[in-house]
């Protein structure tokens, strides 16, 4: 798993724009079936990777205060959304070695961390989706533009079908 996301990452000095940095990962993403998950806590910072391996998470505080964040998966790699989540969160976890984690984080990296927890309960982000026959289909070639364009993007799938119903 470490490998996957270092290897992903996308974060170096040879950084290539045109494709989407890998900034988490769960177990179960990789058929692994334990509860671990892989985030670099660094995600806003361009040439920097802070990543941690949390063992048995848990969220023990969400903030009432929601953002919107525009979100992709590396399981859909071409379906990406934008979904409202709390802006600061609380977490609770064992780091590799078996230590306990405190981390109290907020904005992008509280988005990451949801995302991640949120794979080991079953669930995708495009569960939260407002309007899944509007999840934007953002092709491997589109990464930049779609990157620039973001809210005024104009190529949609419908992903309703996919969409877990315990949200609407």
């Amino acid at each position: 798993m470490l490998d996957e996301v270092y290897g992903k990452n996308n974060k170096d000095q040879n950084r290539n724009t045109n494709q989407p940095t890998v900034v988490g990962l769960s177990a179960n993403q990789m058929g692994v079936n334990k509860r671990i998950s892989i985030v670099d806590l660094a995600i806003s910072l361009k040439g920097y990777s802070n990543i941690q391996v949390l063992v048995n998470p848990e969220i023990t505080w969400k903030s009432k205060t929601i953002i919107e964040r525009l979100e992709g998966c590396v399981s859909i790699p071409s379906v990406w959304g934008y979904v409202k989540r709390s802006g600061r969160v609380k977490v609770n976890a064992l780091d590799r070695a078996g230590n306990k984690l405190q981390l109290d984080v907020k904005g992008w990296t509280a988005v990451l961390l949801q995302h991640e927890l949120e794979h080991l309960n079953g669930i995708l982000f495009i569960d939260h989706l407002e309007d899944p026959t509007k999840a934007h289909l953002v092709q491997p070639d589109e990464y930049r533009v779609h990157k620039l364009a973001k809210k005024n993007w104009n190529k949609f799938v419908d992903i309703s079908k996919l969409v877990k119903l315990q949200n609407k």
